[in-house]
């Protein structure tokens, strides 16, 4: 597997008073579901968004493949990271969902004229994503995990090297919650990437991701594989005491 994303002593805060993050280092390397834990105000968004660019005063470094990102061209990050933040889309009533995916192409047109080759991709990606009897549905008649899975398709659509995905199963039931990772999972097949999630869910992360970045106080407090995480480490993160065992029936698994 070769890296697509290292980050490198990064350091940021909003204020003089507060760092958010203190000194993180890691690297993604493709083929990996990275999951991103730690309770609220922990800095995991923040540091989606210095990844994606959209922060620019902070302190170390970042290389997509091998390249410092401050020397990538927008047009360059744009192709090459797909990043589905927490805020809504605002989307035109008229748009169905083929209009909205293929935009994902956009960072590749010229001229703002998409190809022949956009269009066969996006056949590809509705059919990978289970759209097509969507294709020409209004968004604004799709349920709120319908049109999950079309934000989804448009990201995938760009067939980037690094996935980021801020909370993408918050707002989502337990079906569109496992769509999700098993989009996630066949994503690594189509193209050699690196996905980094943040997530709440403590038994989502550890069941669906490679490995868990969890964070506490500015730091990483844990950096390995996700089914070897302890309680100890999660209590320690979330400051509240968390069980690997069960004491209240019925509990259900999914």
């Amino acid at each position: 597997m070769s890296i697509v994303c290292s980050v490198k002593n990064i350091s940021f805060s909003y204020t003089p008073q507060r760092k958010i993050l203190k000194n993180i280092s890691f690297s993604a390397e493709d083929g990996e579901i990275i999951g991103i834990l730690g309770k609220n105000g922990s800095g995991k968004s923040t540091l989606l968004n210095i990844v994606a660019g959209l922060v620019q005063q902070y302190e170390g470094n970042i290389f997509l493949e091998g390249k410092n990102i401050k020397d990538v061209t927008f047009q360059e990050r744009a192709q090459r990271i797909s990043y589905i933040q927490q805020t809504k889309f605002q989307i035109p009533k008229y748009y169905t969902v083929e209009d909205f995916v293929i935009e994902g192409r956009r960072p590749f047109c010229r001229f703002g004229f998409y190809k022949l080759e956009d269009y066969s991709l996006l056949d590809e990606i509705l059919t990978f994503c289970d759209l097509n009897d969507f294709r020409q549905k209004l968004l604004c008649e799709m349920s709120g995990g319908e049109m999950q899975r079309a934000v989804f398709a448009r990201a995938i659509i760009k067939k980037a090297g690094l996935y980021l995905f801020d909370e993408p199963c918050s707002a989502m039931d337990i079906k569109y919650q496992k769509d999700f990772f098993q989009i996630a999972q066949k994503v690594k097949t189509l193209v050699p990437c690196s996905i980094l999630v943040t997530i709440h869910d403590i038994n989502l992360a550890i069941k669906n991701c490679d490995r868990i970045l969890l964070f506490h106080d500015g730091h990483i407090l844990y950096d390995d594989i996700a089914k070897k995480i302890s309680a100890k480490e999660l209590s320690q993160a979330f400051e509240t005491t968390v069980s690997s065992e069960c004491d209240s029936k019925p509990h259900f698994y999914y």
